[in-house]
């Protein structure tokens, strides 16, 4: 995994992994969905904003993180196709 490890991520937005594992499932399916908890787990705005230029920058910390949290193949080969990695 690269320098973004799972267990920075999680405990730098206050996450379980199951909350993180929903998150990633919910910006699969519907980025608005993602929003909507964001909001619900409460995650620090500026936390946020910090991983999301982490991310763009390099877009395959995603796969590694749900690679890393156990998510399925499929769901992993959904979001791969969704952002053409």
């Amino acid at each position: 995994m690269s320098d973004v490890s799972k267990d920075a991520i999680l405990e730098r937005l206050k996450l379980t992994a199951d909350q993180g594992k929903a998150l990633i499932e919910a910006a699969i399916k519907s980025p608005m969905e993602a929003l909507g908890l964001v909001q619900t787990f409460g995650i620090d705005q500026d936390a946020l904003q910090q991983l999301i230029t982490e991310f763009m920058g390099n877009p395959g910390v995603f796969i590694e993180l749900a690679e890393s949290l156990g998510m399925p193949k499929e769901t992993i080969d959904e979001f791969k196709s969704k952002f053409s990695l």
